[in-house]
């Protein structure tokens, strides 16, 4: 089977590179296509995937649904395997998920994700357990699990909507209705620098809220804003530790004061 790994990037560029020459390095890459579709980075994660990508796609501005979706269009595989910029997928990631989808399955197969692992901490352990339990028993995947589904599924479902934000979620429920998502054993470290940044316990409270707003019909731009941490212009990277008024969460402390 041949694999079009399909991967979003916006000022990804302090860690494209070692991204995509590790997925080079454990990889066949006699059935694998690399597929980078930026939306309109200011650094220059272009330029440095340029030379590890079989193809790059440029949009105007960061959307990940869209960048998603005109990767998926761009793919010639029989698989396509939706990657994160900063996920590491496990290194028979190729032999397991082709393994998987040549079997014969009593249900039908609409996509597969791998386990999370976010880490050895005992927060990050509790993050990394809820999210694989709630791709189990509520069939939602989330991006940083390294989704994978079939081209003829892709097309079945609609693909991605053209979202900024919650576009996994969304994905999700038009692959519930072709059939089932399967987590598989095989661990994938997905970058937790979120969650270390700001905390375990309000990153998660702050991430519950999103998808509560968003159930709720809240715009996807606008909770785009929000979650880069800003109200009316195209956000930066995250800020640093020590930067404690351009937190994210800066306007709940102060409403504390």
């Amino acid at each position: 089977m041949r694999f079009s790994v399909i991967i979003p990037t916006w000022n990804e560029g302090r860690q494209i590179t070692s991204s995509l020459k590790r997925l080079r390095e454990i990889s066949d890459e006699s059935s694998m296509e690399v597929i980078v579709v930026d939306g309109g980075s200011k650094d220059k994660t272009v330029e440095f995937a340029q030379s590890w990508a079989d193809k790059v796609k440029v949009l105007e501005k960061p959307n990940r649904g869209g960048q998603l979706h005109a990767g998926a269009k761009m793919a010639t595989g029989d698989l396509l395997f939706f990657l994160h910029a900063d996920t590491q997928p496990p290194g028979n990631w190729q032999e397991r998920l082709e393994k998987f989808w040549l079997k014969t399955h009593e249900n039908p197969l609409a996509a597969t994700v791998f386990t999370v692992d976010y880490g050895n901490r005992f927060g990050l352990r509790m993050v990394a357990s809820a999210q694989n339990a709630r791709t189990r028993w509520f069939q939602i995947a989330y991006g940083d699990q390294g989704l994978c589904t079939s081209a003829e599924v892709y097309g079945k479902s609609g693909g991605f909507p053209e979202i900024p934000l919650m576009e996994d979620v969304e994905f999700s429920r038009r692959l519930r209705d072709v059939g089932t998502i399967e987590v598989l054993p095989e661990r994938i470290w997905p970058s937790a620098r979120r969650l270390r940044r700001y905390g375990v316990v309000l990153n998660s409270i702050f991430n519950q809220w999103i998808g509560l707003r968003h159930s709720l019909g809240a715009d996807p731009q606008v909770l785009w804003k929000r979650y880069y941490a800003k109200s009316d212009r195209e956000p930066p990277p995250p800020p640093a530790l020590g930067d404690p008024d351009k937190h994210p969460f800066a306007y709940l402390r102060k409403k504390k004061r």
